[in-house]
């Protein structure tokens, strides 16, 4: 499908769905609010008005819709992809009215929502004065992100480096990283850059050095997973969970992330977060029944599995039920149902701009041997995968004299880079997709080759935000490739 518009194709299978009466009636009548809305808000969205906005032909939406429908339980699974738009959030919701509409809602095999049996390392949020927390950047505009109504409040990056790099709407004069290599792994490279050189002070406490860290006043050696101790448990809401404890020696003066904090807050007197890290652990385990000592005797702690948990306990929502109309985001001022919206830079939204650049830009591409941005400077995984690749075409790659192999450059509007070709069948002739965080430890100090390759030197930051959570356009985007010669 063309990158970018899987709220229209999400639309146009619930429209499929709900006109051939595919849907579970007696789930829907019993737990689903605002149905009625739902069914004339899709109307418009038929399988033939999506067939030209995604790509996909419209008797490949309805068998699609209809297999899902009738193949009873079925999950619905994404990644980060559909999350990297404007519309993200609205983006999400049609995706996840697909298995609510169809009664696939906590039963084996459909999507299923854990207990809490534990709890997160806290955030401290709660110690926070309000006239503190509405300083947050981005807590006015982005209120699912940024105010207390998002699960985990947290800044606006757009607006955290434009204000290191203006002062607006106040002075950010310094910044404490954890395992951040922001400089390739953001959006905006070079933006990012000027906003960490005007910072008065920046410490980073990382495994070892990158671009980012090169930028830092004082570097803290961090302890790796084998190093630390930790109550693991995903997502949110788990029935199981583990202990992770130190599996080797430290080496040297490194610590996790948590001690870290632990002795600032001590040195700088705070009221909240200076007790041991065992006692914050034991925190967490108190909704199970448990200490620290136990877990790290016992290893894992499995619940029973209960489905349909909502016959007894409604939905967390204000109506009790799953709120295909969401009375939250109406609350809120945000659109109570989804609707699809063009992403900002497409052949559609900027047809002169893809005269140049004709081709669709996914980025992201993750390789079985790195994580992220890391792993670069270990030799015997750079020798299972040397380069940065880009996957292209191979009809595409013809059209433009490039050969598996080839170093192309892949260039927009904001700039250039260079990778590999890759050439397969599996990507669509108009799309490429860039391997991202890419760096080069061999090529030394300060930068390791941060400007040649690293993909987020095309990526875009600017407006328009996604209204709720403040996203922007990652993926998607206009360029061409041609040989780098």
């Amino acid at each position: 499908m063309r990158p970018g518009t899987d709220c229209a194709l999400a639309l146009a299978m619930l429209n499929f769905i709900i006109q051939e009466e595919l849907y579970d009636k007696d789930f829907v009548e019993k737990w689903v609010y605002g149905f009625d809305k739902l069914v004339e808000h899709v109307k418009k969205f038929t399988p033939e008005w999506a067939e030209e906005i995604t790509w996909i032909e419209k008797q490949k939406i309805k068998e699609t819709a209809r297999k899902f429908a009738e193949n009873k339980p079925a999950c619905v699974e994404w990644g980060v992809a559909i999350e990297h738009t404007p519309n993200s959030i609205q983006t999400l919701r049609a995706v996840m009215l697909l298995p609510a509409i169809t009664g696939n809602i906590d039963i084996p095999g459909g999507l299923k929502f854990g207990r809490r049996i534990w709890s997160n390392i806290p955030t401290l949020e709660n110690t926070l004065p309000d006239e503190t927390k509405r300083k947050r950047l981005g807590y006015d505009r982005f209120k699912l992100l940024s105010s207390e109504h998002a699960i985990l409040p947290s800044g606006h990056i757009p607006s955290i480096l434009k204000a290191m790099r203006t002062g607006k709407p106040y002075p950010i004069k310094g910044l404490l990283l954890f395992g951040n290599n922001g400089l390739v792994s953001f959006a905006n490279s070079r933006e990012v850059y000027d906003s960490l050189k005007k910072l008065e002070f920046i410490a980073a406490a990382d495994l070892f050095m990158t671009p980012t860290a090169e930028l830092a006043d004082v570097v803290l050696p961090a302890a790796s997973w084998l190093e630390v101790d930790a109550v693991m448990g995903l997502p949110y809401n788990a029935e199981r969970f583990l202990c992770a404890q130190k599996k080797i020696v430290r080496i040297g003066e490194c610590k996790q992330d948590e001690e870290i904090l632990i002795e600032l807050a001590r040195k700088l007197n705070l009221k909240a977060g200076t007790e041991a890290l065992e006692e914050v652990h034991d925190r967490q385990l108190t909704p199970a029944g448990c200490t620290w000592k136990e877990l790290k005797e016992k290893n894992f702690i499995s619940h029973p599995t209960e489905y349909k948990k909502y016959e007894k306990e409604g939905f967390k929502t204000p109506s009790g039920k799953i709120e295909v109309y969401s009375s939250k985001l109406r609350q809120l001022g945000y659109d109570p149902l989804p609707t699809y919206k063009e992403p900002p830079e497409s052949p559609i939204s900027t047809p002169e701009l893809a005269e140049e650049y004709p081709l669709i830009l996914i980025t992201g591409g993750r390789t079985p041997v790195f994580f992220h941005s890391e792993l670069r400077q270990i030799k015997s995984l750079r020798k299972v995968h040397p380069d940065p690749l880009v996957e292209i075409h191979p009809k595409t790659a013809e059209e433009r004299g490039i050969k598996g192999g080839d170093w192309v450059f892949i260039e927009n509007v904001r700039g250039k880079i260079k990778q590999k070709a890759k050439l397969t069948e599996g990507i669509h002739p108009k799309v490429v997709n860039c391997e991202h965080a890419w760096w080069f430890p061999e090529k030394g100090r300060p930068e390791y080759g941060v400007w040649e390759s690293n993909v987020n030197l095309l990526t875009n930051n600017k407006p328009p935000y996604d209204p709720a959570m403040g996203t922007y356009q990652l993926r998607a985007l206009l360029c061409e490739v041609y040989p780098a010669r």
